[in-house]
């Protein structure tokens, strides 16, 4: 029960977090509110280190990997952040769920591994004509919506290349999922505030009660709250399951746009994001038949 219940917070937590990043916005720049809200994350998470005697951070050892892992961080989420200043949080979200194709392509020059195969190359055309789908709509070009889509798919490339150096040297190392957490951090966290005060240029900071919200949603709970939860249920659930999550969230996060921002979403909009689920389905092989036997074989092994 503990296990499914973990499940759900991850899904709720990837869904509301792009609308609480755009919320977030209200008063606060998005690297015044990023740098916030990563410092905030940090000094608790040494807290609880500190508190319950868990394990520092050891730059000698393991520095290389705070290195790759702060860039998913630093400069990725500021592009998010920025992002969200020019498209809908719901676009976001499912712009953000294009990223095991970007790790589909970059495997090979990081790992050495080719992992392109002919059904993932139907999914990515699949996935890449939704995506043209949304770029030509009129509803996502207006304004700056080309300038928020081609920040998302940049930072795609960052955080999909994060991952696999991250894969990489995980292998040669074992490492924490908190630590690894606080590394990141503390290595992204420089770059934040000196992006902060000598390129964006630090103005009186002012907390609308929407901007604290979202802070201390951002900080406390999605970062976390959230890598922990994610990482737990990486151990105790199937792959299958697990890959659902990037299926579901951006449904969810379009309702919570609409319902809580008022954003809309228009029919190319809605085609684009069709195709671009079917084909993430195409790409993680999800087979609702086999899930639901594979979970009906669980549930039997436990009754018995």
């Amino acid at each position: 029960m503990f296990v499914k219940l973990t499940y759900l917070l991850v899904i709720f937590i990837w869904a509301t977090t792009p609308l609480s990043i755009k919320l977030g916005g209200d008063t606060l720049s998005p690297m015044a509110a990023l740098s916030l809200r990563i410092a905030l994350a940090f000094m608790v998470g040494s807290a609880v280190c500190t508190l319950f005697g868990l394990a520092g951070l050891s730059v000698r050892r393991n520095g290389k990997l705070y290195f790759a892992a702060s860039i998913s961080l630093f400069p990725n989420m500021a592009l998010v952040y920025m992002a969200t200043q020019h498209i809908s949080s719901g676009l976001v979200s499912l712009l953000f769920g294009l990223s095991p194709f970007f790790t589909l392509l970059l495997a090979k020059p990081i790992l050495g591994e080719n992992l392109i195969r002919p059904r993932k190359l139907l999914a990515l055309s699949i996935a890449a004509l939704g995506l043209g789908c949304i770029v030509f709509d009129k509803a996502a070009l207006s304004g700056d919506g080309l300038t928020g889509i081609g920040l998302m798919l940049v930072s795609n490339i960052l955080f999909s290349g994060s991952a696999l150096w991250v894969k990489k040297l995980n292998a040669e190392l074992s490492v924490p999922p908190f630590e690894q957490a606080l590394g990141a951090m503390a290595f992204a966290l420089p770059g934040m505030l000196l992006s902060w005060v000598f390129v964006v240029g630090v103005e009186p900071i002012v907390i609308s009660p929407v901007s604290l919200a979202s802070l201390l949603y951002l900080a406390l709970f999605a970062s976390l709250v959230g890598f922990a939860a994610y990482y737990f249920i990486l151990r105790e659930m199937s792959v299958e399951a697990v890959s659902l999550i990037p299926l579901i969230t951006p449904v969810l996060a379009m309702t919570a746009g609409v319902l809580v921002n008022d954003e809309q979403v228009s029919t190319g909009m809605f085609v684009g994001a069709g195709m671009i689920l079917f084909g993430l389905a195409i790409h993680s092989e999800f087979n609702p038949l086999r899930l639901l036997r594979r979970q009906e074989t669980a549930l039997a092994a436990v009754k018995e």
